[in-house]
């Protein structure tokens, strides 16, 4: 704005000191002074209309900015929902496994809803001695969808007096493919008597 106003200025000064004077020495220093100032308005005219070619390129920048916002916001609708559960695998529920790698499959006892997004897994272990150990690695994965992620957890617990330790992890899943967990077990080492073991559970999932 302050470089319009100036730039208004100088054209009204140019205007009215434009004036024919014949072949004076004085009026010769006077055309020098105009031909300069009227180098200086197309500088300013150059200046103007470039200020005014960005203002335009960023109001379209700006305007193709906010309809992507409004756009990725609209796909963002859909809210994501936990719910609480519990299902229990009796072949995984004291898991005293040592220096063996089975494999799992486990079916839902109901079918999840077609909406789930993940379910998540209980990781419990139960260690009550003090000279013992309660080694566990496990691959989890809904059957058939390798692809969606697999949850790896890893567990080492070495010479632990009297402790538990819990934790849960999200596995992805599909609602179009069958309602099948898998437990790939990668490393087991267990001792120190039945009471030191692992516990894996579903109790949630996630609908979307």
């Amino acid at each position: 704005m302050h470089l319009l106003s100036g730039f208004l200025f100088l054209v009204a000064v140019f205007q009215g000191c434009k004036t024919d004077c014949g072949s004076s020495t004085s009026c010769w220093d006077d055309d020098l002074r105009l031909a300069k100032l009227e180098a200086l308005v197309e500088h300013l005219q150059r200046q103007v209309s470039d200020l005014t070619a960005a203002k335009v390129e960023t109001e379209a920048e700006l305007k193709i900015t906010q309809d992507m916002a409004k756009t990725a916001v609209a796909g963002c609708s859909n809210k994501w929902t936990l719910k609480r559960t519990e299902i229990v695998f009796p072949n995984l529920e004291k898991l005293a496994l040592h220096q063996q790698t089975p494999t799992y499959i486990e079916t839902m006892p109901t079918p999840l809803p077609n909406n789930t997004r993940a379910v998540i897994v209980q990781v419990f272990c139960n260690f009550w001695n003090s000279d013992g150990h309660a080694y566990l690695n496990v691959d989890i994965h809904q059957e058939g969808n390798e692809d969606g992620g697999v949850a790896s957890v890893e567990n080492t617990h070495y010479r632990v007096y009297a402790n538990t330790f819990y934790y849960e992890v999200m596995v992805p899943w599909n609602g179009d493919l069958p309602d099948k967990l898998k437990f790939e077990v990668k490393r087991s080492y267990q001792t120190g008597g039945d009471r030191n073991w692992y516990r894996l559970r579903v109790v949630g999932y996630i609908l979307a």
